[in-house]
């Protein structure tokens, strides 16, 4: 069996704490710095410190330069266009956790409804 990954990145746990530099996160990720200062620009991944020189950056971070990096090689998104497709996707995740709240809401009015009925 052959390795068919491109450029995969070493497994690790996944956390929010802030542990990479700017220039780790473009050599884990293989891109240009600057292409993630724009992603950073357009609030795509975020970064903590004031400076450029102080920005860290989680294991999340990773995982979402991942998936811009996709659709920039797969769709030729540009930042904004990546940022939007992140915003869209964002509230799909939203809009479906509402409706399962509102599915299990109706389910158990259905239940309680059908619970009366038994009673009568």
């Amino acid at each position: 069996m052959t390795d068919t990954t491109i450029g995969a990145i070493p497994a690790e746990p996944i956390g929010t704490d802030p542990v990479y530099s700017l220039e780790e996160l473009s050599i884990v990720c293989n891109v240009e710095t600057a292409w993630v200062v724009e992603l950073v620009e357009q609030g795509i991944i975020e970064a903590r410190g004031t400076t450029v020189s102080e920005w860290r950056f989680s294991s999340v971070s990773i995982v979402r330069l991942a998936k811009a990096k996709r659709f920039d090689r797969d769709l030729g998104l540009n930042p904004a266009g990546i940022a939007l497709v992140f915003d869209l996707l964002g509230e799909i995740d939203r809009l479906k956790a509402r409706l399962n709240v509102l599915k299990g809401a109706r389910t158990s009015l259905a239940d309680r409804s059908s619970d009366d009925r038994d009673q009568v």
